[in-house]
């Protein structure tokens, strides 16, 4: 009985060793299987990685370690702008003649007229067209002795505010020139006013010419050319030359063609990549040879008792004696400040601002500008209290370069042209206004004593953002000069 029970044991221990070997033989066999199974699945989701990887790259373009706003990237892929709305509608004028405007301004907006104006401006006077726009003023010398009918059209459609709120809906840089003056639909399909004019002859475009369509299907709309041998990309018919842009103006131009984006859908042209809008045309009269007219050939008076002149026909006569001292006297509504003006160094820039001074052409003016970025104020714009301000009608030579700027300086502001200063000017405040150094063309002519500094700092401190100024900001309150006077010693 021991025997066979030995014998039972031993053959349970063999059928136990048996199903041990067979249990780990299939831990191995299961071990192996799910490291293959995971290499596999690792190869399956690195394909379909990159599968999608091609796919959302287009072409296989180069990718960036960068992080990538999906957004953005699409925005800034150039997104065609959309055109502004056109402004409300205005009204309708019937007759068979168009009566001339009020000067007061018209009793209601007119869009669309049945028959051509009468003859309402005066063949004796000049007159300016002033645009009033979203980026600065634009003013216009109108050319009536060119072509007297498109211009007195042209005056009579703005007279009724038919361009008020109208968009520049077309900027072509290649053809240097921009294009506006649809009130009914802010594009080129505009029906017009309703009437035509006969067209003037055609001659070669020159930068700062105003052109009009005075006949055809884009009667009323209007072009400002910033370069010579401007060509319209678009068609516009019967185009007439109606004025030359000021000096000063034609910066607005350039400024609405850097804003200029493609159109993807032709092959040339586009328009702006934000909305630029004439508020108005203003039509402003002068006469050229009016009685007891003022004789600006010599010196103001220097007790500042002579006339406010804004225009000038050249540069200011020497009025200034270099062995004496002058100080400039800013009133202003922020404090007063004193400017010592460098008559030795800097004469001819000294003078001219204070021949200015005493024809009180500073006075009433803003102090339009300030920029902490680089320390400074601008003012001196009477016309436009804004940079693009045409000036008094000249410009006067830069007395040197290679100038630095420190806080408490008086500076002339200037266009990257050389000798193109005339009557802004800026206020060195504080450090920064070294980041100028490395241009060095605008001329120092003055410097201000240490309370008057302060009252800068003030003025630069309350320097506000304006999302619509496209040199960043201005005071916040405005900052008025009331007069500048120039007292003399020595």
């Amino acid at each position: 009985m021991a025997t066979d029970k030995r014998e039972r044991q031993r053959a349970h221990r063999q059928v136990a060793q048996q199903r041990a070997k067979v249990t780990a033989t299939r831990g191995r066999i299961r071990s192996r299987g799910v490291r293959v199974a995971l290499i596999v699945l690792a190869i399956v989701v690195a394909v379909v990685i990159l599968w999608l990887w091609a796919r959302d790259d287009g072409n296989g373009g180069s990718q960036t370690n960068e992080p990538v706003d999906q957004s953005a990237e699409g925005e800034a892929a150039g997104v065609f702008p959309d055109l502004p709305p056109p402004p409300a509608p205005g009204g309708e004028l019937s007759g068979e003649v168009t009566p001339c405007p009020d000067s007061a301004g018209p009793a209601f907006r007119v869009t669309s007229f049945e028959s051509a104006p009468s003859q309402c401006l005066d063949p004796g006077l000049e007159y300016t067209a002033v645009f009033d726009t979203g980026l600065g003023t634009i003013r216009v010398a109108l050319d009536q002795e060119t072509n007297p009918e498109a211009v007195n059209a042209f005056a009579v459609l703005a007279g009724y505010d038919y361009y008020d709120g109208t968009a520049i809906f077309y900027t072509d840089p290649t053809g240097g020139y921009i294009q506006g003056g649809s009130p009914h639909t802010n594009g080129p399909d505009d029906p017009g006013p309703g009437f035509t004019v006969k067209s003037g002859d055609s001659v070669d475009y020159q930068a700062g010419q105003l052109l009009w369509s005075a006949e055809g299907g884009t009667t009323g709309q209007f072009l400002l050319l910033a370069e010579d041998g401007s060509q319209p990309s678009l068609s516009v018919s019967g185009l007439t030359v109606l004025g030359r842009i000021s000096d000063g103006s034609l910066a607005v131009v350039l400024d609405t063609l850097a804003l200029h984006v493609d159109n993807p859908d032709t092959a040339f042209g586009g328009r702006p990549s934000e909305a630029v809008i004439i508020n108005s045309i203003d039509i402003q009269t002068t006469d050229p040879t009016p009685e007891g007219s003022i004789d600006l050939s010599g010196c103001p008076p220097a007790d500042g008792s002579g006339p406010q002149v804004l225009d000038f026909d050249g540069p200011q006569p020497m009025c200034l004696d270099t062995g004496k001292q002058y100080t400039a006297v800013f009133d202003t509504t922020a404090g007063e400040m004193r400017i010592a003006l460098d008559v030795v160094n800097t004469p001819i820039t000294a003078n001219n601002f204070a021949v200015l001074a005493r024809y009180h052409y500073y006075d009433d003016t803003l102090l339009f500008r300030t920029d902490p970025g680089i320390g400074i104020i601008q003012g001196g714009a009477p016309h436009t209290n804004s940079p693009s301000d045409p000036g008094p009608g000249y410009t006067i030579p830069d007395e040197g370069s290679g100038f630095t700027y420190e806080p408490g300086q008086i500076v002339m502001a200037r266009t990257a042209a050389p000798n193109s200063a005339s009557a802004q000017f800026f206020f060195a405040v504080n450090e920064n206004t070294a980041l100028l150094n490395n241009q060095g063309t605008y001329v120092v002519f003055g410097q201000m004593d240490g309370e008057s500094l302060a009252v800068a700092e003030a003025i630069l401190a309350s320097h506000e953002d304006q999302p619509g100024n496209r040199l960043g900001g201005a005071p916040s309150p405005q900052v008025i000069v009331n007069s500048v006077t120039i007292e003399e010693s020595g």
